[in-house]
């Protein structure tokens, strides 16, 4: 009976829906917000900076490489960014057509939550601009966590930023400059 039941709580919620499935909407052409999410696609090796620990000391550099492929329909794309064996991070983003905004789950070895993330495209200027939530150590509360991404084709620089939530006074945590591999010749 509770089988029944629910099965006709299911129809009956899906009276109001739309008649289009998902399924049909993944093979149509690409939406403007994966149009978007196809900026990150592919291999992308990265350089980043990290600002000086004190003053007078010189930044610290690092090299990883940063592969996003969709999933699920071209509506999802995944990313897993490994950083010279030190540090791996995963991610998933897709856009919210209800919140009209692009959202993200990521997880990395550097933090031991999920951090989830809400952005927004601005396709004159190519920025997308994600907000976010950044744990501190006990006893101080989260600060807010900005990324600013520029895209210029094959090429695209990250900068984040943390703004203190006392002080409100922004600190810049690093810059990640991608660049796009090229894709592999078709065998």
């Amino acid at each position: 009976m509770p089988v029944v039941l629910c099965t006709i709580a299911a129809l009956a919620m899906s009276a109001d829906a739309p008649a289009k499935s998902s399924l049909s909407h993944a093979a149509a052409e690409p939406s403007p917000a994966a149009q978007v999410l196809a900026l990150e696609e592919g291999v992308w090796d990265a350089e980043i900076e990290f600002p000086a620990a004190a003053p007078g000391a010189a930044p610290v550099r690092a090299h990883g490489v940063q592969t996003n492929a969709f999933v699920t329909g071209r509506g999802w794309i995944k990313n897993d960014f490994v950083v010279d064996a030190n540090y791996g991070g995963h991610g998933t983003w897709g856009y919210d057509p209800r919140k009209g905004k692009y959202v993200g789950v990521w997880v990395d070895s550097n933090q031991d939550y999920l951090r989830i993330d809400e952005g927004s495209y601005d396709a004159a200027t190519q920025t997308m601009t994600w907000t976010s939530e950044l744990r501190q150590p006990e006893p101080y509360p989260p600060a807010a966590y900005r990324m600013v991404e520029q895209f210029r084709g094959d090429r695209r620089v990250l900068t984040m930023t943390a703004i203190g939530a006392k002080s409100g006074k922004e600190v810049p945590l690093g810059t990640i400059t991608f660049t796009r591999r090229a894709a592999a010749a078709s065998r």
